[in-house]
């Protein structure tokens, strides 16, 4: 099945979505704690600090991390886990193999795009093959003025190539105050043919149930 190693987990809400992914994903790709190991309270003082107040689960509703990032907080350097840490951590227990696990909520009022943005994601970390064609892509057309807006959105620099094409691919309007929305869609086009030599399908045109129905899917 295409997108096999891709995991979605889809939950009820929001906050409980923000709170299963929360460390794991600033441990994968925030600018301040990526590599990291730090405490919830630790995260929670310091976006408050940064953003006026701890609103991460209204700011973000889709993650995505690879599987690696997960053995950090297996081998108990994150230690205490919350509840809800320790089931995303024990439902992976038993799989070594190297996959992608991705979330989103149908409580997301932008839930088919965030299905296809986590999605690109997936598919860019699990195969090698279209991963090189969308960096071949990105170094010919140069959206350099993207992943600068990408930074002052605060990606990490690890994940500037991965989120630009997860963008320009699934949600191009994003920056229509830097990229011209005819530019940015010419760009998604290319990209988007290259997305369908891989996967089968085009980005652009699928629903939201036919991009999750490509991953195992795990309700929380």
């Amino acid at each position: 099945m295409i997108g096999s190693n891709i995991y979605l987990i889809e939950s009820r809400n929001r906050q409980d979505l923000a709170a299963t992914f929360m460390r794991f994903q600033e441990y994968y790709e925030s600018p301040e704690f990526k590599g990291r190991v730090f405490s919830v309270d630790d995260f929670v003082r310091w976006y408050a600090r940064k953003f006026g107040s701890f609103t991460y689960s209204r700011d973000w509703y889709g993650f995505n991390i690879p599987s690696w990032v997960l053995e950090t907080f297996r081998s108990g350097e994150f230690d205490p886990l919350t509840d809800k840490e320790k089931n995303l951590v024990n439902f992976f227990g038993k799989i070594r193999s190297d996959f992608y696990i991705i979330g989103a909520t149908q409580q997301d009022e932008e839930y088919a795009d965030t299905i296809k943005h986590e999605f690109a994601h997936g598919a860019f970390y699990t195969n090698k093959d279209y991963r090189k064609d969308v960096l071949r892509c990105l170094n010919t057309h140069k959206p350099n003025v993207v992943k600068i807006a990408l930074q002052e959105m605060g990606y990490g620099n690890n994940v500037l190539e991965d989120e630009t094409n997860a963008y320009l691919l699934t949600e191009p309007q994003t920056f229509a105050g830097e990229v011209s929305l005819n530019e940015g869609l010419k760009l998604r086009d290319v990209l988007d043919k290259i997305f369908a030599k891989y996967f089968g399908f085009s980005m652009v045109t699928a629903s939201a149930d036919c991009v999750a129905n490509r991953t195992e899917r795990i309700l929380i």
